[in-house]
C-alpha cells in the first residue's frame, strides 16, 4: 500500500476488532464475518451505470475503501486509501435454462465464498451482475462485515438506486456529503472506561463460567450449517399484540424466549448470551445516516425466576436492556476482564441478533419499472450458535451452528422448543414462568403415553420440563 493513496488512519470499534480477531484465526476455512447476498432486479437496467453506481457508492464512504493492519503494529488500525476500484463482473445467462442457471449460480455462489477476502487489500467488496433474462437479472455482492452492518446496508441500497436513477436520467444525485465513519471512531476512543469497568463488574459479579447449551450429542461433520422456521402469521400476529399490552418491544420477548431456553437446557437459572445492539443510540451527531460498523456483541444476563409471572419478568428484563445501552460502545474484551469467567474461555456461547433497523429502501429511489427483492443471503460468525430473528410480517428464526458442536436433530429441537416457549409466552402473560411449558405437540404427546403407561401420576410442568432437558443429553435418538 504507497503512502501518497493514504487518506487517513484511525483504530478500530469494539466490534471490528472482535471480527478482525476470529477472522486472522480462521483454520478451517469457515469465512467469519463474510457477508454474500444475492438480490433479484426485475425491469430495465443498464449494467454498465448500475455497476457506476456502485463505484460512487465506494468513492463516497471511506469505509468501503478501509484496509485493516495487525501485523507490525501495537494495536490494529484501519487505513483509508483515497481511491479503490471496485472489483466487478457482468455475466449473460439468458442462453442457459432454468436447471443449468441454478447449477451456475450454486457452483459461483460457492467459488465467491471460498475466495474470501484479504483484509489488508481493500476494498472488501465485489459485485457480480448476471443477466437470467431480457429483464430479469441476479445481483450478487459479497462483502467482509467488519465493513458494513445491517443499518448501512439499507442505507448503500438507498444511496445506490439515487444514484444511478440520477445517472439514467441526466442529473446529479444531489446526496448529502457523507458523514466520515472517523468520526465514530474517534467518538469510541474518547470515552472514559472507569465508570464503564464499574458498571461492567457489578454486572457479571458471580460470573465464572459461559452458559453451555448441551447438546444431544457432538455434530459428526466440519463447516456451519443453518435451520430457519418461520413462525406462523397468526402467532407472529400474537407476538406483535403481546408485547403492545405487555409495554415492551418484540426483541424483549425474543430475549425472554431465549433466557428461559436457556435456563432450560442448562439448569441454571442465571444464564448469560450475547446480544447484539445497533449502537446507534449514542450521542453523536449525524450517527443515523452513518455507513460502517456500528453494532455490537455484549453480554445480556437473565436470572430466570420461575416464580415470577411472564409479563412482570418480561418488563423486568427490558429495564435491564434500557440500562445496558448507556453501556453499548464498550469492548467485549474489556468487559470480560469484568467477570471471573478464566481467560481464554468465551465470555458466551450463543448470540441473539434481533434485526430492527429501518427499511430505508424507498420506492422512490427506483428507476420506474424497475423492483428488486432479496433472495438469498449467507453469513458466517465466530460463535458456535448464532441466532437471528427479523420481525416484520412474520417472525422469522434463523439457527447458524458449528456442526462439529451440534447435530441436525438438536438444532431442530432446539427450534421447537424456541417455538413452544413463543407461543406459552404470548398465551399467558400471567402464569408463573415455570408454568410455561417449552414440549413441542409430538413431545407432549410422547410424554403422556410414557406415563400413561407407568400409572402414575402425570408429572408437574416444570418436571417435564426436566426430564426433556436431561433427554436432550442422554437420549439422542429418542424422536422429538
Amino acid at each position: 500500500m504507497s503512502t501518497p493513496n493514504v487518506e487517513d488512519i484511525y483504530g478500530l470499534s469494539p466490534m471490528q476488532f472482535g471480527m478482525l480477531f476470529h477472522s486472522i484465526r480462521d483454520d478451517h476455512g469457515f469465512n467469519p464475518y463474510q457477508v454474500q447476498m444475492i438480490e433479484k432486479i426485475v425491469g430495465p437496467l443498464d449494467d454498465e451505470r448500475f455497476l457506476d453506481a456502485w463505484q460512487h457508492v465506494v468513492d463516497r464512504h471511506s469505509i468501503l475503501r478501509s484496509a485493516f493492519v495487525w501485523q507490525d503494529v501495537s494495536t490494529p488500525v484501519q487505513v483509508v486509501q483515497r481511491t479503490a476500484v471496485l472489483p466487478r463482473e457482468t455475466l449473460d445467462w439468458r442462453d442457459c435454462g432454468p436447471a443449468e442457471q441454478d447449477a451456475r449460480l450454486k457452483r459461483l455462489a460457492d467459488d465467491d465464498w471460498n475466495q474470501g477476502f484479504d483484509l489488508s487489500r481493500p476494498p472488501l467488496l465485489r459485485v457480480r451482475v448476471i443477466r437470467t433474462a431480457d429483464e430479469c437479472r441476479l445481483v450478487m455482492w459479497s462483502f467482509h462485515h467488519i465493513l458494513l452492518d445491517g443499518w448501512s446496508i439499507q442505507l448503500l441500497k438507498q444511496e445506490l438506486f439515487a444514484i444511478y436513477r440520477a445517472a439514467i436520467e441526466g442529473r446529479e444525485p444531489g446526496l448529502p456529503p457523507a458523514i466520515p465513519y472517523v468520526r465514530y471512531a474517534k467518538w469510541l476512543h474518547e470515552q472514559p472506561s472507569s465508570r464503564a469497568r464499574e458498571f461492567w463488574r457489578g454486572y457479571l459479579r458471580g460470573v465464572s463460567e459461559p452458559t453451555e447449551l448441551v447438546a444431544s450429542r457432538p455434530g459428526t461433520e466440519s463447516g456451519v450449517a443453518e435451520l430457519e422456521v418461520s413462525l406462523s402469521a397468526e402467532l407472529s400476529s400474537e407476538v406483535r399484540r403481546f408485547a403492545r399490552e405487555q409495554r415492551i418491544t418484540v426483541n424483549t420477548v425474543i430475549q425472554g424466549v431465549w433466557s428461559a431456553l436457556l435456563s432450560r437446557y442448562s439448569g441454571h437459572d442465571d444464564v448469560l448470551f450475547g446480544a447484539t445492539t445497533s449502537g446507534r443510540s449514542v450521542s453523536l451527531a449525524g450517527i443515523e445516516s452513518m455507513v460502517g460498523l456500528f453494532i455490537n456483541t455484549l453480554p445480556v444476563r437473565a436470572r430466570v425466576d420461575g416464580q415470577a409471572t411472564v409479563g412482570d419478568w418480561l418488563r423486568e428484563l427490558q429495564e435491564q436492556q434500557i440500562e445496558l445501552r448507556q453501556w453499548e460502545h464498550c469492548h467485549l474484551v474489556d468487559v470480560q476482564e469484568c467477570s471471573d469467567v478464566p481467560r481464554g474461555k468465551p465470555l458466551f456461547q450463543s448470540i441473539l441478533v434481533f434485526e430492527n433497523y429501518p427499511d430505508l429502501r424507498g420506492s422512490d429511489s427506483l428507476p420506474d419499472g424497475v423492483d428488486y427483492r432479496p433472495v438469498d443471503c449467507v453469513e458466517r460468525t465466530g460463535y458456535p450458535l448464532t441466532v437471528v430473528v427479523s420481525a416484520d410480517e412474520v417472525v422469522d428464526v434463523k439457527f447458524a451452528y458449528d456442526r462439529a458442536l451440534f447435530d441436525e436433530e438438536t438444532i431442530e429441537r432446539l427450534a421447537g422448543h424456541f417455538q413452544a416457549l413463543v407461543t406459552g409466552f404470548v398465551s399467558a402473560p400471567r402464569s408463573p414462568l415455570s408454568q410455561i411449558s417449552m414440549l413441542t405437540e409430538a413431545e407432549q404427546r410422547r410424554m403422556l403415553i410414557e406415563w400413561n403407561d407407568t400409572a402414575g401420576p402425570f408429572p408437574a410442568d416444570q418436571t417435564i420440563h426436566q426430564l426433556v432437558a436431561a433427554q436432550a443429553t442422554t437420549r439422542p435418538d429418542e424422536p422429538a
